[in-house]
């Protein structure tokens, strides 16, 4: 942190920068103004800007001037004394634009850290860096985005009295990963751009550089930073309004030519984005409508092929039962096809089907004749045999014969006990209990 690089003297506050200007490319001392500086600190005229009251000396020599301006003259008053400390970055760039001031200005009246109450009668603590009253124009310079607020820009504004004012802030403030650059926008919304100052690593003038950029939002809504001039801080201008000149042209002219060109390339990636988006969306409707195609297509190959298939089973079925049509009266053992099917006929209808289309087949004498369901739902002779049947072996108290379809009947085990019941479970359900026989 460079030390004490401000003093108060006779009601003004004075920085170290007053005492440069720049003599062919080279920052240096103005001879009268260290003399007067010194003498005003010899005779105790220097005092602590906090408002402390202590006494000042200038103490810089030629090899330490930037980095050691003024000192305390007796140690102890370090204790009441509230004093900030300043960056040597943020001292060396006031260096810097007081040096480019006086190239550019010729004015040698160039004040420092004017209190805004100096100018205009505001009670209040803001100030401009510089100020040259005989050409109306004043430099705000922001070493720290902090201090770029609302409050403080409305302060200058409003109190200048027809001051142009001319924001910069240093080069480490520039705006990153496409965030709203909040602070920086509140010197674009008043000047129309920001200016960026960056020093060399030996703070020469003639390596100094201005940066002069403004944010627009791009196709996606992230801000970008766009710089429309850039250069050794020499090449800058100021004209008697106020306006600052780049390669001949102000500053606000090539901003307007900068932000139309933005703007143009912008809408101009924006038709592009539109059209690749509608060429997308057609290629995707495309594909949806190949897709539904090529779906179509094969849920028709697999119905034509469930046809063929339910063709092939019927007409297998159909010569099937014409070749074992005259087998079910005579033959004593089940009518099986070669897929393991077994086949039954109904007594009733004479209708010939797998078996499980019966309610019930079987028993003796009656291996692959049995009752279909239609039959057993729909026929009342059925349930006149049934009962018959029943009322038959139901008197038999040692019948083993199911009286409702006919096949063995045998003890099993269930949560209640013990009862009779089909073999031909889960078939037939015909149960009883033991001890109604």
């Amino acid at each position: 942190m460079a030390q004490r690089t401000i003093c108060l003297c006779d009601g003004e506050y004075i920085g170290i920068e007053t005492i440069f200007t720049v003599i062919d490319g080279k920052q240096i001392n103005i001879k009268d103004k260290v003399e007067a500086l010194r003498k005003k600190s010899r005779q105790n005229k220097l005092t602590c800007p906090c408002g402390c009251g202590a006494v000042l000396i200038l103490v810089a020599s030629d090899n330490n001037l930037r980095e050691r301006h003024f000192r305390l003259k007796v140690r102890d008053d370090e204790n009441r004394c509230n004093f900030k400390k300043e960056s040597k970055c943020s001292i060396d760039s006031k260096i810097i634009l007081k040096c480019w001031l006086d190239d550019k200005l010729k004015d040698d009246n160039l004040e420092s850290r004017v209190s805004i109450c100096d100018v205009d009668d505001i009670n209040r603590k803001c100030e401009f860096t510089f100020l040259s009253r005989a050409k109306s124009i004043a430099i705000s310079y922001s070493y720290d985005r902090v201090n770029l607020s609302d409050e403080k820009f409305d302060i200058l504004e409003s109190n200048s009295k027809g001051i142009k004012i001319i924001y910069i802030v240093d080069k480490s403030n520039e705006a990153v990963c496409g965030q709203y650059p909040e602070k920086l926008m509140k010197i674009q919304e008043r000047q129309g751009y920001c200016l960026y100052l960056s020093l060399s690593d030996d703070d020469n003038y003639y390596k100094a550089k201005l940066d002069a950029v403004f944010f627009e939002q791009d196709v996606e809504g992230l801000w970008q930073e766009i710089k429309f001039a850039s250069g050794i801080i020499n090449q800058f201008d100021i004209v008697e309004s106020g306006e600052i000149l780049y390669d001949d042209n102000t500053l606000t002219q090539l901003l307007v030519l900068s932000k139309e060109k933005f703007i143009q390339e912008r809408e101009l990636i924006k038709k592009r984005c539109e059209q690749e988006k509608i060429k997308k969306e057609f290629q995707r409707q495309m594909e949806k409508e190949d897709a539904e195609k090529l779906i179509a297509e094969y849920n028709k190959q697999k119905q034509i092929e469930a046809e063929r298939k339910e063709r092939e089973e019927k007409e297998k079925k159909e010569a099937f039962i014409e070749r074992v049509k005259n087998d079910f009266e005579n033959k004593d053992t089940p009518i099986i096809d070669e897929d393991g099917n077994r086949w039954v006929k109904c007594k009733y209808c004479e209708k010939i089907a797998r078996d499980s289309e019966f309610g019930s087949h079987g028993g003796p004498g009656s291996v692959n004749v049995g009752t279909c369901r239609e039959c057993e739902k729909n026929n009342p002779d059925v349930y006149k045999e049934i009962n018959a049947y029943f009322d038959k072996y139901r008197k038999s108290e040692n019948s083993n014969v199911c009286p409702k379809c006919g096949g063995n009947l045998k003890e099993r085990s269930g949560v209640n006990g013990s009862f009779i019941g089909c073999n031909n479970f889960p078939k037939c359900r015909y149960t009883r209990n033991i001890n109604k026989k």
